[in-house]
């Protein structure tokens, strides 16, 4: 009877950086779902993939799950695969970091679960050309791609249907293929049709296999627990019953029919992060200021790292940095998740303050300075580093502050992890949503229009701004002494036949024995007339949050009004704002009173049951009307403080 090879492949999943109320209600609805459902079919040939957090979730919140887990797997026909470390994308890292990541996700496997994996699970599925030598390497057999990637490098209907050989280098490793169709009918349509469409592949020796590869979470969290429980019985109990298909797994399948041969795979993924990435997974690094930041502040941490010769705690934190969710947008959240993007930063600080701390960094020298191109734009960047804190700034972007790392220990935290808005595809047609149109980060100047108010600001109101400074590019005029001081000859064009010259100075100072930044600004009029511009300091800040709550920030003006940081405040005549969360304490204070405006950062992004608004950090601006005659200087300082 002719018969088809069925690979069912579940994945399990959770991020490094998940809210804890997420992790009890996925555990409840879908984990203990599934081991329940497991435990009554383990004489099936199925295979599981379990992340590199999620293993480490369970161990520290649920041992008994995974204790179980481990046991239920030994007494079982189950294949398990492994994966890297922390679910990190392999396309993105340095050539030394996916062989750490590998080696130490076969460890985690080993040690959870107490089986070695030959085949290995990608995290998003994101497959590079480059990468057999390293699956090699680690003692992999086979990797699970989709099918999108062979089609797209010339393979045939049934060539994605066969395990193939790839290679790279002279080092070859096997390739399976994820079925695309399937994953739109399975779980999601009745039984019926996914065994007639599986009977489409049935060959005299099962030679065609179809495999099923998709998130575990669609059995009870994407879905009605009672129903996803109820048609994941029905399918096993089916599969047990019908010899037209019969249930395999990777490695048995390769024992039975080897490979039909050598193919050449393209870098990919599956359909929709293709259309995400714009084909490429690292387009995501151009098209998301703050993606390229994680990125480029994640290689900076590894080439420290290394020079300093850390420690294996240092490069344990440094991997979960790695864990991909963060630097990516789809479905899900993705980047606009704050949880996410603070722990990313989190775990990399911390990394960073380890290797400091153990070799003895900032031995006789309070702060160290340094100018290089960061972000890989072509044009430097200037960090100042110490003991307690990095301060990152972007002399070509306004001379912004777009990185601020708090490394007091346990509360390890990059104040200026906010996230901008884009002009997302899903968001077209919605009128009352504006992107921005400069990076939403701190320490960028304006001028504003005389009328303009928190609502034309935080909203991107077009023509408010009626200056160049937002976006001008500053002259670094001098580094040392721990301070670095930066100019811009600006004009205000709120006069268009007669625009009027400003010179503005800004020097970065940390204070406060590191636990402080001081921004002094001195604005000068170079016209030969009186003007009355609104000049404005802008800042954006995340607090730290906390990963057990959704607490609202809280903030207060001068010490007597308090709010929720989710909602506007304008103030005439104020000089100091406080932000205040379970996590800690943050301040923003001039020294001269302004017209105060406090706002949310709010985005809107697609997930998987529909837009969802986010708070992605307040913004902060102090507007100073002033009148200054010709060659007249006006000056403030801004201190921005934590503790």
């Amino acid at each position: 009877m002719a018969k088809t090879s069925f690979i069912f492949v579940l994945h399990f999943h959770q991020p490094i950086g998940q809210y804890r109320f997420v992790l009890e209600r996925v555990q409840r609805n879908s984990y203990e779902l599934l081991l329940r459902v497991l435990k009554e079919y383990r004489d099936l040939h199925l295979t599981l993939h379990f992340s590199g957090p999620l293993l480490m979730y369970w161990e520290k919140y649920f041992p008994e799950y995974l204790s179980e887990m481990r046991e239920l797997i030994k007494n079982s026909n189950f294949e398990v695969l492994g994966g890297t470390f922390s679910e990190s994308i392999l396309a993105i890292l340095p050539w030394e970091d996916r062989a750490r990541q590998l080696r130490e996700g076969v460890k985690l496997v080993e040690k959870s679960l107490g089986v070695t994996p030959r085949g290995l699970w990608l995290p998003e599925r994101v497959w590079d050309p480059t990468l057999p030598p390293f699956l090699r390497d680690a003692g992999y057999r086979y990797v699970i791609v989709d099918d999108e990637v062979g089609y797209r490098s010339g393979l045939w209907r049934d060539d994605a249907h066969r395990a193939v050989l790839t290679e790279y280098g002279g080092k070859s490793i096997g390739v399976f293929f994820i079925d695309g169709p399937i994953r739109y009918i399975l779980p999601w349509k009745p039984h019926g049709e996914v065994f007639n469409y599986l009977r489409n592949y049935a060959t005299d020796n099962g030679s065609l296999y179809v495999l099923w590869g998709s998130d575990a979470e669609k059995f009870g969290e994407w879905w009605d627990p009672y129903a996803a429980e109820q048609w994941l019985r029905i399918f096993f109990s089916s599969l047990r019953s019908d010899p037209s298909v019969e249930l395999i797994t990777p490695s048995e399948y390769i024992k039975r029919h080897g490979f039909s041969g050598l193919a050449y795979l393209a870098p990919g993924s599956y359909d929709k992060m293709m259309e995400w990435s714009g084909g490429y997974f690292p387009n995501f690094l151009r098209k998301y200021r703050e993606v390229n930041n994680m990125h480029k502040k994640m290689l900076y941490v590894r080439e420290k790292l290394a020079s300093l010769g850390a420690s294996d705690s240092a490069w344990r934190e440094y991997m979960l940095g790695q864990c991909n969710d963060a630097y990516w947008h789809g479905l899900f959240g993705g980047v606009y998740i704050p949880l996410l993007r603070q722990e990313v930063y989190s775990h990399l600080i911390r990394a960073e303050r380890i290797a400091e701390e153990e070799s003895s960094y900032y031995f006789g020298t309070p702060s160290i300075i340094k100018s290089f191109d960061f972000d890989m734009d072509g044009k430097d960047e200037i960090i100042i580093e110490s003991k307690e804190t990095n301060v990152y700034i972007k002399p070509s972007d306004g001379g912004s502050v777009f990185e601020l790392d708090v490394k007091t220990p346990g509360a390890e935290h990059n104040l200026v992890s906010t996230m901008s808005r884009y002009p997302e595809p899903y968001l077209q047609g919605e009128k009352s949503l504006t992107p921005d149109w400069y990076r939403r980060v701190s320490f960028r100047e304006h001028i504003w229009r005389r009328d303009a108010n928190v609502y034309d600001w935080i909203n991107n109101r077009p023509f408010i701004d009626t200056s160049d400074f937002a976006l001008g590019e500053y002259v670094v005029e001098g580094v040392g002494d721990g301070k670095i001081v930066l100019s811009y000859t600006g004009r205000d064009w709120s006069d268009r036949q007669n625009p009027a010259r400003i010179h503005l100075v800004k020097i970065y100072e940390l204070v406060n024995e590191g636990k402080g930044l001081r921004v002094a600004y001195r604005w000068r009029n170079l016209e030969k007339r009186f003007i009355e511009p609104k000049l404005s300091v802008e800042l954006h800040l995340l607090p730290r949050l906390s990963p057990d709550s959704q607490e609202e920030p809280l903030f207060v003006v001068d010490d007597n009004y308090s709010q929720k940081a989710t909602e506007y405040f304008s103030s005439p005549w104020s000089r100091k704002v406080d932000f205040k969360t379970s996590m800690g304490h943050l301040s923003v204070a001039s020294t001269k009173h302004a017209e105060v405006w406090v706002a949310p950062i709010l985005t809107w992004f697609r997930t998987e049951k529909g837009l969802k608004s986010e708070f992605q950090g307040a913004g902060i601006s102090f507007n100073y009307t002033v009148a200054l005659n010709p060659g007249e200087i006006f000056e403030t300082e801004v201190l921005l403080a934590w503790q």
